[in-house]
């Protein structure tokens, strides 16, 4: 059976655990900006100001995130529900950092920041959603620095590089960058990383394509590494 629209906002992290009259409570009074979205159509552009929350209601996205050096490009594709960067509102830093496109068709509705600040913060539940979510994001960073490092196989340390670049822990990951460079960021030889990288894709974990390095579902690379 096909959801309801205020069912599938239901499933978002942000209003999750607020009741279906509660979201026509909040949706009387506010104003929000509903799309119909194309395939390959641009959400938003890395550098952008995150001057609204963008969620996705329905459809495939992809994001694009480029290192700062410039040696790396990272491709997720993701599926939706899902709320784009929430992080980003607050803070030093209040731009995009990734660059959101739609892979398939899809839907999605904005809200304005201040909107958020002055309305919808006040909901306990929405105000504990986003302070979940905002912890959970600190808590994945602070591990992902404590394991960057990590000695191990190799393979276990290219496989935590794509962790470490992911918005989720599964699904189609893509990275374009040389040899050379990915050595340099994980502290090894070209020809070990050259090695470890033939080794999982005989493995059938990853794909070394001329595109890039792909790996359609980083949940079994994870499984494969780190739930032996």
């Amino acid at each position: 059976m096909e959801l309801t629209m205020f069912e599938r906002i239901q499933l978002l992290p942000l209003f999750q655990g607020l009741s279906i009259r509660q979201l026509q409570q909040i949706f009387e009074k506010i104003k929000l900006d509903f799309c119909q979205n194309k395939e390959r159509e641009t959400i938003v552009v890395r550098g952008d100001r995150h001057n609204q929350l963008i969620y996705i209601l329905s459809g495939r996205y992809s994001a694009e995130y480029v290192s700062a050096s410039g040696k790396f490009r990272f491709i997720e594709v993701l599926n939706a529900p899902a709320l784009i960067e929430p992080e980003g509102i607050f803070g030093y830093n209040q731009d995009y950092l990734r660059t959101y496109k739609f892979v398939t068709a899809g839907s999605s509705f904005l809200v304005d920041k201040n909107v958020f600040k002055n309305y919808l913060i006040n909901y306990d539940v929405v105000r504990t959603n986003m302070l979940n979510m905002l912890s959970t994001r600190f808590q994945k960073v602070q591990q992902q620095v404590w394991d960057y490092k990590n000695n191990g196989p190799i393979e276990k340390r290219i496989i935590r590089f794509f962790c470490m670049h992911s918005t989720v822990m599964n699904g189609y990951k893509m990275v374009k960058v040389k040899m050379e460079d990915l050595a340099e960021m994980l502290g090894e030889s070209r020809a070990n990383v050259s090695r470890g990288l033939n080794n999982l894709q005989d493995q059938e974990i990853l794909q070394l394509k001329r595109m890039g390095i792909i790996m359609n579902s980083l949940e079994k690379a994870m499984a494969s590494y780190f739930y032996e």
